[in-house]
Order: C-alpha cells, then structure tokens, then sequence
C-alpha cells in the first residue's frame, strides 16, 4: 500500500473514532444513569444559567428517603465534608479533600446566598447557596457571597458560569433517586471546544459518578433500619 493510502486510511479512522467518541460517547457521559424525563426536567435553579454550552445530568437510585440523603448534600465542599468521591485523585491536585462518613451538625445550618462551598483550599472557586429546599434541592452557583456571579470566560482559567444542582425524589418509603445536574457557560473557541470534549467532560462525568456512588454507601449505611 503506499503511504499516501495509509495515511488516508489513518485519516478517515481517527475521523470515525472522533465521530464516535463526540456523538456516542460524551452523550452518554452527560446523562448517565438519569432518565428521558430527568434529563429533560426543569430543575430548581436552572434559571442560574441562562445560555450554557455545557449541561449534564447524573443520576442515581439510593435505598434511603430523601432525608436521610439531604444531610450528606449539604454538607459537601473543600471547605466542608468533601466530595465523596476519589480524595487520592483530588488530593493529587493538592485539594486537601477528606470526605467525611459521617453527617456533622455544624455544616447543616446553611443560609441563602450568605453561605457557600468552595472548591480549593485557598477558596479562590467559591460557589455560593442559592437554593436550599430540604431534602429536595440544594443549588450552588459560582461566585462568592456579596459578589457579582462568575461571568463566562476562559474555560481554561476557570472563568465559568456555572451552577450546580443535587435533588432528591423520593420513589417509595425507603428510597430515593439523587440527581445531579450541571450547567456552565464560557467564552465559546475552539481550543475550547477540544478542552471540553477531550478534557472536561470525561473527567466530570469520572468524579461526579464516584461522587452519587460514594453519596449512596454512605446514605444508605448511614440510613435508619426499615
């Protein structure tokens, strides 16, 4: 074969393996383990974000009610209880995350638009509580109390319009479905784009399922017995 077919050849194949990955995959990642109708679902807080470029929506059946999982929601943030998921993944980034197993009382008592979780150690990516319905919503969107919402900018210095929801449905007495969804806008470029679909969402998708399956064993250990 001459090389100018191999080349073609290689070509058209990372074509195809992109075209899989951007129109098979990533729509995947973004909904993973929610439904048509959570998925499509107006949400409490959805309105933080008017126009994002990025929406996921995760999902996950937990064996406890709706309160016995709030308690673990609220508490969650660098500056509090953790993320629940991988702390050596995190901590590789010199988060100093430590998921907490146990609910503390102190980190319960939350206040609309005064309190906030943060990201970081040095709490430079703050989000503050904008929504707080017990055991159904708590809602946090980036900036810091008293100031101006984040604005979209550069994705790649963490300029995002962001907001960030976890919601309770209870499905029967003893269980309850956790979403979680997502919404961010930034500066729309292309090595944006690239640093989205190869970067971002892979990773987001990758913790933030660690998160709802580390939120679960801890609700459910946690949960009073039926």
């Amino acid at each position: 074969m001459r090389p100018l077919h191999k080349i073609a050849l290689t070509a058209v194949a990372l074509e195809a393996l992109g075209a899989a990955y951007s129109f098979a995959l990533l729509p995947r990642l973004r909904r993973w383990g929610a439904t048509a109708e959570e998925v499509t679902r107006a949400l409490p807080g959805d309105d933080l974000v008017a126009e994002p470029v990025y929406v996921a929506t995760h999902a996950i059946t937990v064996a406890a009610p709706p309160r016995a999982v709030f308690p673990w929601l609220v508490q969650i943030g660098q500056n509090r209880g953790g993320f629940y998921t991988y702390d050596v993944l995190e901590n590789l980034a010199r988060l100093d995350i430590h998921s907490a197993d146990r609910v503390h009382t102190e980190w319960q008592d939350l206040t609309v638009g005064e309190d906030y979780m943060t990201l970081d150690p040095d709490q430079y990516m703050k989000l503050t509580v904008r929504v707080l319905e017990p055991d159904r919503a708590f809602v946090v969107r980036s900036g810091a109390p008293g100031e101006a919402p984040q604005e979209a900018g550069s994705l790649f210095k963490g300029e995002m319009a962001w907001s960030w929801g976890f919601y309770l449905d209870p499905v029967d007495h003893d269980s309850s479905r956790l979403i979680i969804r997502t919404r961010a806008a930034w500066r729309p470029t292309v090595p944006a784009a690239f640093g989205r679909a190869l970067g971002l969402e892979p990773v987001h998708a990758f913790m933030e399922i660690g998160m709802l399956r580390g939120i679960r064993t801890r609700a459910e250990r946690a949960a009073p017995a039926a």
